[in-house]
């Protein structure tokens, strides 16, 4: 995995971190994109290519307090054993309910009312925020978001 961050992909996980800081989960948001057709979920695919990597890329310009807060507490993706998953002994990602717990905070500190959506509805609202970019050069799409190619019909 690429440790550079296209405008592409920090366009497209702003957008899933919105939802995370308002909606869901990083497993339930990645869980409904990958069962969606997406080759991974969002949340998995920063911690490969690393959060602070992520974060450097946004220039200063955050959406939400989350990720800054994450990197700030050494949640800096799978090589540092933990981001939105845990690593352990670097295997495969394992659910962390010390991250839903962050985002939560953050968003309570923030007077957010977190209002949680089916899986469906995460994917819909993402791709009415995103799905102009995601039209706009679908083979970046494909290959930087995983997006699947055969579904670009239904955004």
């Amino acid at each position: 995995m690429s440790g550079t961050v296209t405008p592409l992909q920090d366009a497209f996980w702003r957008a899933c971190e919105v939802l995370l800081y308002r909606h869901t989960t990083p497993w339930d948001l990645d869980e409904a994109l990958v069962d969606w057709g997406y080759g991974l979920g969002p949340c998995e695919v920063q911690d490969l290519v690393g959060l602070d990597k992520v974060l450097a890329a946004r220039k200063g310009a955050d959406v939400t307090p989350v990720l800054p807060r994450m990197v700030a507490e050494g949640r800096l993706g799978k090589r540092f054993g933990w981001g939105f998953y845990r690593y352990p002994g670097g295997g495969g990602a394992v659910i962390d309910p010390l991250i839903e717990d962050l985002i939560c905070e953050e968003a309570w500190f923030a007077k957010v009312d977190r209002v949680e959506l089916t899986g469906a509805d995460l994917v819909a609202r993402l791709h009415a925020d995103i799905g102009p970019l995601l039209r706009t050069d679908l083979d970046a799409a494909v290959t930087q978001l995983h997006f699947p190619v055969d579904r670009l019909a239904t955004i």
